[in-house]
């Protein structure tokens, strides 16, 4: 009986543990996944073999290029022979044409303007010189002898009205086209034509006044003609465009275009100085006429005679801003030229420590019969003191001249070189009109 309890036991357990008899299997290895890792990783790895190949390569050459041209620096250079410099010289050509073809693709996105953008560009600038042009005359200067044809002697220059009264209208011009002619004939902008009386000249500039009664002006004229806006030139930038008309290139209606070369110019004249406004406008050395910026404003006036001689055919002015009050003066017949007789450069505190002249008025030249060279100031003296003011500067002896009168004994002061040095002198110069 104990034996059959015991059996059945046995047998119970045997049941309860049949699941470790159970065969663990390991799960198949998928053959597809694997693959793909690997192929994963030999992606990677060639990708990053390939960028860490290109980076070398790029830092290589870099270094290899700067070491060559360390060492190309430091080495003897022979004159390379004919075949040689062939070589190089095709290397060099292919080179270019890389550049200029470079260049030309710039070049073709920069220049999007058309020919009717372009059009379009000088039609508004020349709209600008057509009004202008309303203060513009032309000055004809006749003799009464006569040529071959038994025609007077003519000649021409252009002219701008400048200024007007309640009777007469003021023209600026140069003074050799009215000098020693018999009749004066102004032609304004519509082709009217009228005599013009000579007013008075500026030898220093060569420019002269001329009156024209209104009386004489038909209605129609006076309304399409203007007197000429006289702009601030000093304000005109070198590099800036401006525009010349009159007659420029030596013949009536004509138009320049172009730019400011230069503003720092200056000139010397008797008892003034003057600032010469320069352009890149081809010109004569007979030209004549103004230069106008693109509002249309006038800011120098064409004066060939101060141009250098290997820059006549290059078209030079004078800042229209420093010859308003000469205009003045001259269109006023109560008005009186103050004149000395001292042509002088201006000695600066760098000139005068290079060269120890004293600062002032260096007088390079005295003119004859003059005020000045009948108190004797000669070539050399330097005048720093004027009527009590203290010069320094050509600008500051022309302003100080100007507020004098004709007749008016004033005193001048200058030093003057002598063995041991520069001393002072005094002078009492009686002013006259030029």
């Amino acid at each position: 009986m104990d034996e059959e309890r015991k059996e059945d036991c046995r047998e119970e357990k045997q049941d309860n543990y049949e699941f470790l008899k159970e065969t663990i299997k390991a799960k198949p290895i998928d053959k597809k996944k694997i693959l793909k890792q690997i192929g994963r990783l030999a992606g990677a790895g060639a990708v990053f073999g390939l960028s860490a190949a290109l980076v070398f390569s790029l830092v290589a050459h870099n270094i290899l290029k700067k070491m060559q041209e360390k060492e190309n620096a430091s080495k003897v250079k022979f004159s390379q022979g004919k075949e040689q410099e062939e070589d190089s010289q095709e290397e060099e050509q292919k080179t270019e044409k890389e550049q200029e073809e470079e260049s030309q693709t710039v070049k073709t996105i920069v220049q999007e303007m058309t020919p009717q953008d372009y059009q379009k560009l000088y039609q508004d600038i020349f709209a600008t010189v057509k009004e202008a042009e309303k203060s513009m005359v032309t000055v004809i200067g006749s003799q009464n002898d006569k040529d071959w044809f038994q025609t007077p002697y003519e000649s021409q220059l252009s002219g701008l009205l400048v200024a007007e009264s309640g009777q007469d209208y003021f023209i600026l011009t140069e003074y050799r086209i009215v000098e020693n002619v018999d009749r004066i004939q102004i032609v304004f902008c519509d082709g009217t034509m009228t005599d013009g009386r000579f007013l008075k000249e500026d030898s220093n500039t060569g420019f002269a006044i001329l009156k024209v009664p209104k009386e004489g002006v038909p209605a129609e004229t006076k309304e399409a003609i203007a007197i000429a806006p006289l702009g601030e030139a000093y304000y005109t930038k070198q590099g800036e465009p401006i525009l010349a008309i009159g007659s420029p290139m030596g013949y009536s209606d004509s138009v320049g275009y172009g730019i400011v070369a230069s503003t720092s110019n200056t000139v010397s004249r008797v008892d003034a100085e003057y600032n010469l406004l320069a352009t890149d406008i081809p010109g004569s050395s007979q030209g004549s006429g103004v230069l106008l910026n693109l509002d249309g404003e006038i800011v120098g006036m064409i004066a060939q005679s101060f141009a250098r001689e290997d820059t006549q055919n290059l078209v030079t002015g004078l800042l229209a801003s420093q010859m308003k009050e000469m205009i003045e003066t001259l269109s006023d017949e109560t008005r009186d030229v103050i004149y000395m007789g001292v042509t002088g450069e201006t000695i600066t505190s760098e000139i005068s420590e290079k060269k120890g002249i004293p600062i002032g008025v260096f007088v390079e030249q005295v003119e004859l019969d003059s005020p000045a060279m009948q108190v004797g100031i000669q070539n050399g003296d330097v005048i720093t003191e004027l009527r009590g003011e203290k010069i320094e500067t050509v600008k500051g002896y022309q302003q100080q001249l100007k507020s004098c009168k004709v007749g008016e004994t004033v005193k001048v002061k200058a030093m003057r070189q002598g063995t041991e040095g520069y001393v002072e002198v005094s002078f009492d110069v009686v002013l006259k009109s030029r």
